[in-house]
């Protein structure tokens, strides 16, 4: 199944841990989450992009807005480690699905951005 979830998210450098429908109170409608983590071996510094070495994990979880399936709305969601960068200090692992900073994957804001050319 995550596998499966691998190949749609479409995301090198990533796996898949967990696949759930979320749907509560605080929700108007029900969220595909998707749990994530970067592969290991390529944690990288946000800043300048060097391979470095894992200072923690992090001070909690993130979310990202990713394209729909269908119908569904896709988040995916990451505890984000840190890395200790020589040049930059501790600082927050850049991820391989979202620019630094970021609260929506590149193929979210790409599609957004195309969007806007042909509206």
């Amino acid at each position: 199944m995550n596998s499966l979830f691998k190949r749609l998210l479409n995301v090198k450098g990533m796996v898949v841990e967990d696949v759930r429908i979320v749907d509560g109170p605080m929700r108007p409608e029900p969220v595909l989450e998707v749990r994530v983590r970067p592969r290991a071996g390529m944690l990288r510094c946000s800043r300048c992009g060097r391979k470095r070495r894992g200072y923690d994990r992090g001070g909690g979880v993130r979310r990202w807005r990713h394209q729909d399936f269908g119908c569904w709305r896709v988040e995916l969601v990451s505890m984000m480690p840190r890395v200790d960068c020589p040049g930059c200090g501790v600082v927050v692992a850049a991820v391989p699905w979202a620019e630094p900073g970021s609260r929506f994957t590149r193929d979210f804001e790409a599609e957004c951005a195309w969007l806007m050319t042909v509206a």
